[in-house]
């Protein structure tokens, strides 16, 4: 996680697990929370499922989201992502009703994102190559590890588990749909690492 993101972080001293977690290759599912300012539309959303190619640029500041019109950065590609709106919230502030202008209402959602690639400030650079700012970014998942209701700050041991047999990775979307849909009707709920509580 960056500065500027929140939520599950995974600490172990076995280097070679901790490699596997890690390596795009294994696609492991990472899940977040993202709060996002601006026009979301189903263009937008459809980009972000299929996949899209957005400018890199490092010399960016770590705040600023979408790098400047004159950025020099290379390009990268990257793969489509689950998502979902958990929640839109559009609010007209006193300036928008007294002008009657769409543009002054200010417009955040809330998003269920899953990826399987972990490239660096991967979120913030799709949203922002679409004209969404990220306004927070909360890690919930990683693989089967589930943050759930712990609180922030908190930190609890777990059991390790064996990479084997993780349920939360492999593609995220399935080459043909009608199978898919049987599998789901058909599929036991997976199951999550349990938290040790020593409280």
């Amino acid at each position: 996680l960056d500065m500027m993101t929140e939520g599950l972080m995974i600490f172990t001293n076995d280097g070679q697990y901790a490699r596997e977690l890690e390596l795009p290759k294994n696609h492991l599912w990472r899940t977040y929370r993202v709060r996002v300012h601006g026009r979301l539309t189903p263009m937008k959303m459809r980009a972000m499922r299929v996949g899209i190619t957005a400018r890199v640029d490092d010399s960016i500041n770590v705040i600023g989201d979408a790098p400047a019109a004159s950025s020099t950065g290379k390009m990268m590609k990257y793969k489509g992502i689950k998502v979902s709106i958990e929640r839109k919230s559009s609010q007209s502030g006193r300036r928008g009703r007294r002008c009657g202008s769409d543009d002054a209402r200010g417009t955040n959602t809330w998003l269920r994102i899953t990826c399987t690639e972990g490239k660096n400030r991967q979120l913030r650079r799709i949203l922002g190559a679409l004209g969404l700012d990220v306004t927070r970014l909360i890690r919930i998942s990683y693989g089967d590890y589930d943050l759930n209701t712990i609180p922030p700050g908190k930190a609890i041991e777990v059991p390790a588990r064996a990479f084997e047999s993780m349920k939360k990775k492999g593609k995220l979307f399935s080459d043909d749909s009608k199978t898919n849909k049987k599998e789901k009707a058909t599929e036991e709920p997976r199951s999550t690492v349990e938290w040790v509580n020593y409280a």
